[in-house]
């Protein structure tokens, strides 16, 4: 077995355009595997894989790739990200879970989301390692959610990435407001600016109170399924000092922040 340690990332994956256009992301995303050694697998919480019941994970050996999203080019309905899962490895994650008195559920026709797909078809475009995702569930919170990667940190010693997949800020609504708040550029430097001070000092109790402690946090997500996956890439990583390793935006208050942790 490889024992290779692999970091855990959080990737604010943006637009579905990500994957087709030129950006400053698009190509911070797309030289990320230079940064590390090559995984042997890839474990990934997506925001869109975010469900009000047990523990969901991916179990088949060739998920089909999801197009979630309409509205779109149909460049993007046209992409297939064929990377293979592992059904060895979800009944390893599942043990691990059950290990701890939950019960998830493997599932073997799930497939990859576009918060999957988009930044794995950025960093390995060859679709040669295989992936498995694990589900969030934002009705439990940031501390529930942090836990989730917490009990898989050590999957990471086994050259084992793992990736949030999300947007350190959120809201559609805005970005489509006929009337925009006159500080929503404030509001969401405000926003992560702290989040980013928090990782820096490893402060546990304010990223688990993040609702009622961030600045402008029901304007940066007014639900919370783009953010857990933060919290579950820290969990995976112990709570390890965070490094903001690429900071961009879209539609002026989509921040596309990612973060390192080793």
């Amino acid at each position: 077995m490889n024992t290779r340690t692999q970091p855990s990332f959080f990737i604010s994956h943006g637009s579905p355009m990500m994957a087709v256009e030129n950006s400053a992301t698009s190509n911070f995303i797309a030289g990320l595997d230079k940064t590390i050694e090559k995984p042997d697998a890839i474990i990934v919480f997506s925001a869109h894989f975010d469900l009000r019941k047990d523990i969901v994970i991916t179990s088949g050996l060739a998920p089909k790739t999801i197009h979630d999203f309409y509205g779109f080019p149909q460049e993007l309905y046209d992409i297939k990200y064929p990377a293979s899962g592992s059904p060895e490895l979800a009944k390893k994650i599942a043990n691990r879970f059950e290990s701890y008195g939950l019960k998830p559920i493997l599932s073997d026709e799930q497939g990859w989301d576009h918060g999957v797909w988009i930044p794995l078809i950025l960093m390995y475009p060859d679709a040669d390692i295989p992936v498995v995702q694990v589900s969030i569930n934002s009705l439990l919170g940031a501390e529930v959610n942090y836990r989730y990667g917490e009990i898989l940190s050590d999957f990471r010693d086994n050259n084992i990435l793992i990736i949030g997949s999300g947007g350190i800020s959120h809201n559609l609504r805005e970005v489509f407001n006929p009337v925009p708040d006159k500080d929503r550029v404030t509001k969401v430097t405000a926003f992560t600016d702290w989040i980013n001070n928090k990782l820096l000092q490893q402060d546990k109790n304010a990223m688990f109170h993040y609702l009622d402690e961030a600045p402008f946090t029901q304007f940066n997500h007014p639900s919370q399924d783009h953010f857990l996956p933060l919290m579950a890439a820290w969990g995976a990583s112990n709570a390890a000092k965070g490094e903001r390793i690429h900071q961009g935006m879209e539609f002026e208050i989509l921040a596309l922040d990612a973060f390192r942790f080793d």
